[in-house]
């Protein structure tokens, strides 16, 4: 049986949510995203105006506002956007129950094998267009073709409210190589650097040039551009996404100059991170940190844990060390994130051993969800240690709160 993948995004999730519930915004430049008032603020989306207007989604909020002085800024509301997208889902589910989330706006369906109870698989994709659009009040782009890679590149080919099928890699060969999956700006620098530009130019490159240029990431790429994926769209469950990483990241309302300065970042993403794997019921295995300089260098690290945790304070220590073994001042840093990986629901059994102090701490834990209660309670800024209240700056971001987690795909190597 032929496979048919369909990649569906939602347009502008964010912007066209908050304008269900404020119609007056459709008539304006709007954008989502965080505190207007903090340089943290990041635009998480835009609305068409916006968009035409020059805002860039990711952007700073005042980047934005230099390229629309009319721009209208919409604080994020995470409960609704949750809501409506599994409002989406649970449509995609009448259709087919291969549903793998790709954020809260994407996801891949597979509808192989749904075709011969409907008309056509061109009926399905016209059908969840219209629905989502009469009865959720949204709209979608859905890429298909005969996978999900080329699905995921016909989705961002598509109009809004419309659909592009990829049939064969010939139809790609002319789209530029950062359009393809995982190949984002520091890959396609340095793919530019070797001459090879567009999609096509990976292609014909070959395997063993891919993967002399960049190691099995090289490889990989090499395979999407032919549209070489074998990994299937997995089943849709009851807990509607598959999480893999919870992490958080923020642009500061200034440069961060100094270790005390990366310390106390560290400390609010760690405290959100934590938190949200025990709310979650997860213990993560591998700490990530990510940190972008002053030049918009960019820079990213990993380490595996010796057991799994659920502990905030084990996630600054990861991030502090790994910061401290990979990272000077030369450029002072101005974005941070953190996140984590390897997720499970089982704690794995933990050895006590008397000459190291980094085994899992259950006196911590009860510390910190002791801390969590309070914060649920009386606000996130009733409690915390004594050094963040001398850095207002700095420490005054909620980060757990004025962060979305989203659900995000596994790696498919």
């Amino acid at each position: 049986m032929e496979k048919v993948i369909l990649h569906c995004d939602l347009n502008c999730f964010y912007a066209s949510v908050e304008m269900l519930y404020h119609p007056e915004l459709r008539n304006v430049p709007m954008a989502v995203a965080g505190d207007p008032e903090n340089r943290h603020g990041i635009i998480l989306t835009k609305n068409v105006l916006a968009k035409k207007a020059g805002v860039k989604t990711a952007s700073a909020i005042w980047e934005a506002k230099e390229a629309c002085p009319g721009l209208v800024i919409v604080p994020p509301d995470y409960d609704s956007y949750v809501y409506f997208s599994r409002k989406v889902k649970d449509l995609y589910y009448e259709y087919t129950d291969r549903i793998e989330s790709f954020g809260l706006d994407e996801a891949w369906l597979d509808i192989s094998e749904s075709i011969p109870y409907f008309k056509s698989a061109e009926f399905i994709i016209l059908d969840i267009l219209k629905r989502v659009k009469e009865e959720i009040g949204l709209t979608l782009s859905i890429g298909v073709s005969d996978n999900k890679i080329y699905a995921k590149l016909a989705s961002d080919i598509a109009k809004e409210d419309s659909f592009y099928k990829i049939t064969k890699p010939e139809d790609v060969f002319d789209y530029p190589a950062g359009d393809l999956l995982y190949v984002g700006p520091k890959t396609s620098g340095k793919l530019k650097s070797y001459c090879i530009y567009t999609i096509g130019d990976i292609a014909r490159s070959g395997k063993d040039y891919m993967k002399a240029l960049l190691g099995k990431m090289g490889e990989t790429i090499y395979y999407f551009s032919l549209g070489y994926d074998l990994s299937s769209v997995r089943k849709y469950t009851d807990d509607y996404e598959v999480i893999k990483s919870i992490g958080n990241s923020t642009t500061t309302k200034r440069d961060l100059y100094d270790l005390d300065d990366i310390s106390i970042v560290f400390r609010l993403l760690s405290d959100s991170v934590g938190s949200r794997c025990k709310d979650a019921g997860f213990y993560f295995r591998t700490v990530h940190i990510y940190l972008r300089n002053r030049k918009l260098e960019c820079f990213s690290k990993q380490t595996k844990l010796k057991e799994n945790s659920d502990l905030s304070e084990d996630i600054y220590k990861t991030a502090m060390k790994l910061f401290k073994e990979n990272c000077d001042f030369t450029v002072p840093y101005r974005s941070i994130g953190v996140s984590v990986t390897d997720l499970s629901y089982k704690k794995e059994t933990s050895f006590i051993n008397l000459f190291e102090d980094d085994t899992y701490s259950l006196k911590e834990k009860k510390k910190e969800v002791a801390i969590d209660q309070i914060r649920n309670r009386f606000g996130y800024h009733s409690i915390g240690a004594c050094r963040l209240a001398l850095d207002k700056d700095l420490s005054s971001l909620d980060a757990k709160k004025e962060n979305v987690i989203g659900p995000v795909s596994y790696f498919r190597s």
